[in-house]
């Protein structure tokens, strides 16, 4: 299995991207294109990480509130138990009911790895936001897990589909951290789906430095599509998910800069065709 992961506690420049690639997925991280406007605990709270085995690709962006030691927790949780059997040649569960159980077993190990740190360091618990994608092409699946108003999206020839963020009638944004959480908590709060690759050109995850309002873009699902569309005319497939992940972040900075307010923002993405 091969891996990488940008903490936010590593990139603390603002304006400045970190990029990681390899073959058809990478990540990105930024402090932001401007400094934050609001009360916020570290510079960069935001993950982003990425495995691939040989018969998945999973990628991953979690947005930290209140400290980075969350949303470093949570990807952990899922890289120590859960990225090498997901990615192995051999799927570990078979069905959407097995797999939906899975997600629902890491969303609750990643939940209690946040508490579990915030007790080691006799801190607060860090609550973070969360989206995950896992992508079994062999097997045409992917599984897609939000916690909080993350960006999940399934890009296809037309359209950017957001398969994450929150509720839209909810009055609250939920995270991963606030509390131990039991199944039932897990499947009410999170977005946990088993859908089909067919037609998925690209799968982008974005944290909300990305969307924010007064900070980041009016639209994020256009400048994902935008992205992706871009880099699907004007670079070689090998390059196409490493050019996206920089514009998809670029743009979010800009935006940072234009309204002279920033957030942390990452990205991961994997690329099918």
């Amino acid at each position: 299995m091969q891996t990488a992961f940008l903490r936010g506690r590593d990139h603390r420049q603002i304006g400045r991207l970190e990029l990681e690639g390899l073959g058809r997925a990478a990540v990105a991280l930024t402090r932001g294109g401007a400094r934050k406007t609001y009360s916020h605990t570290d510079p960069n709270e935001d993950c982003v990480a990425f495995a691939l085995g040989e018969g998945g690709q999973l990628i991953v962006a979690a947005d930290g509130h209140h400290g980075e030691l969350g949303s470093e927790a949570a990807v952990e949780a899922i890289f120590d138990r859960f990225a090498s059997a997901w990615t192995s040649s051999t799927a570990p569960v078979v069905g959407e009911s097995a797999w939906r159980q899975r997600g629902i077993e890491a969303l609750i190990a990643s939940n209690r790895a946040i508490l579990e740190i915030a007790g080691r360091n006799q801190l607060p618990p860090a609550p973070t936001t969360f989206v995950l994608a896992l992508l079994r092409p062999a097997d045409d699946l992917l599984l897609h897990l939000s916690v909080g108003d993350s960006h999940l999206f399934a890009v296809d020839h037309g359209s950017a589909i957001e398969l994450g963020g929150r509720n839209t009638d909810w009055k609250f944004t939920p995270f991963l951290g606030y509390e131990e959480a039991r199944a039932e908590t897990i499947e009410q709060y999170a977005m946990i789906g088993v859908r089909s690759l067919s037609e998925i050109r690209a799968v982008v995850l974005a944290t909300d430095g990305l969307s924010e309002p007064g900070i980041g873009v009016d639209d994020p699902a256009q400048a994902v599509l935008s992205a992706v569309s871009r880099a699907e005319s004007d670079s070689p497939t090998d390059r196409r998910a490493v050019d996206t992940c920089r514009e998809v972040v670029e743009v979010a900075m800009r935006a940072h800069r234009r309204q002279k307010a920033g957030d942390n923002m990452g990205c991961s993405v994997v690329w099918l065709e």
